[in-house]
């Protein structure tokens, strides 16, 4: 089997690097088209390592490619066939619905590959609301994928509610499924239970950008220092938009906020959560979250957006999902889990579901029932034909 990953955001996220890599162990051979964005065109080098993938990077997209939607689409296009033999490859993985889903529906009505495609929270939050003018065409990617994969329930329960999914829906469900990413085995291998103690310590992990809502969690975690002295936050990361004033804001509050900067040791990472009694990350859009994982596998609740996220992944008390927009419910979800500690739990969670290896395991699986029927359909055409004398 040959496959053709198309992922516009190879080097933005660890987890398709994960993927494709565990993938490596399986008969597949893997090509990964990258779209480069401008300034990033030498970015990609240090994947061309990896002797498990070949990447193929396209010409730096220009900046108007962000607005003409189409004309990136056609420009992509173009680039792609002039460095592959796009008629060696048996399937197509586009990651995205949007960007990588439109040059796979392309690729599929010229050559006739068969497709899976990934809905992620970007389309789901994002070109969804703002690119309405696309929605025809999104239409038509589902309805020509062969199979659809949801990186979390929170993207799919919020997928089924567009307007322009309703009509369609059952017949997407047929062929859809949820997958979500992995973690890291270092988490598998130290698996801890909650913890029975008075919670005082908050944690937030990740960067610093408007959509993170971190100043709003900072507004929250002050109003409930103001009833609880004793609770201290701790901020791990850095970049983003709201960088500079989050600093500020620790600054202005050390005896009670700490910052600790970006922390890219996994040792190091692994004591800051254990030292936790919460983590928090309020995100205003978020695909699935590692970092809640993370959290859970070291005994933590979490506090997570509503609909956003690991939100209708478990059925038991993992935590507290609150309105990201609203600083009231994000300090009542936080004084919920500082309240009844005790009711929060992680031991029902199977975590090696979230091990990248039965991961790629499942999207193995998944991509030889998609060759395997095309075969066995082309199979039954040409039988037609001989019968018919065509």
């Amino acid at each position: 089997m040959k496959c053709l990953h198309i992922c516009n955001d190879l080097i933005g996220s660890k987890v398709h690097e994960n993927l494709y890599t565990k993938l490596a162990k399986f008969e597949i051979e893997q090509t990964v088209f990258y779209s480069t964005r401008p300034k990033q065109h030498g970015k990609v080098n240090k994947y061309k390592k990896s002797s498990a993938l070949e990447i193929i990077d396209s010409k730096a997209m220009k900046r108007y490619h962000r607005l003409f939607f189409r004309n990136k689409i056609s420009f992509l296009y173009k680039d792609l066939i002039k460095k592959v033999n796009i008629e060696d490859y048996s399937l197509l993985h586009a990651t995205t619905l949007y960007s990588d889903g439109a040059l796979a529906l392309k690729i599929k009505k010229e050559w006739g590959i068969p497709y899976v495609v990934g809905i992620r929270g970007s389309d789901v939050n994002l070109f969804s609301k703002y690119r309405p003018d696309l929605q025809w065409l999104a239409r038509e990617v589902l309805k020509n994928a062969s199979k659809i994969i949801f990186i979390s329930s929170s993207i799919e329960y919020n997928f089924y509610h567009l307007s322009y999914v309703r009509s369609i829906k059952e017949t997407l469900i047929e062929k859809a499924i949820t997958i979500s990413n992995g973690i890291d085995d270092l988490w598998l291998k130290n698996i801890r239970s909650r913890k029975n103690l008075k919670p005082s310590r908050i944690i937030y992990i990740g960067n610093f950008t408007r959509n993170k809502n971190v100043k709003n969690l900072i507004k929250a975690f002050l109003l409930l220092h103001g009833q609880n002295k004793s609770l201290r936050l701790d901020l791990v990361g850095k970049g983003g938009a709201d960088e500079k004033k989050i600093i500020e804001l620790a600054m202005l509050n050390k005896d009670k906020i700490n910052y600790h900067g970006p922390i890219y040791d996994k040792e190091r990472l692994k004591a800051i959560y254990q030292n936790a009694h919460i983590f928090a990350m309020t995100s205003i859009s978020e695909t699935f979250g590692l970092v809640y994982l993370e959290a859970l596998s070291q005994g933590i609740p979490i506090v997570c957006s509503k609909n956003q996220g690991i939100d209708h992944t478990f059925d038991h008390k993992i935590g507290e999902f609150v309105d990201p927009k609203s600083t009231d419910s994000i300090q009542a979800g936080l004084q919920k889990i500082l309240t009844n500690y005790e009711s929060y739990m992680n031991e029902s969670i199977d975590f090696f579901n979230y091990d990248w290896k039965r991961i790629a395991i499942r999207y193995y699986g998944l991509y030889e029932e998609v060759v395997g029927e095309i075969a066995s359909q082309n199979s039954i055409d040409g039988r037609d034909s001989l019968v018919s004398g065509n």
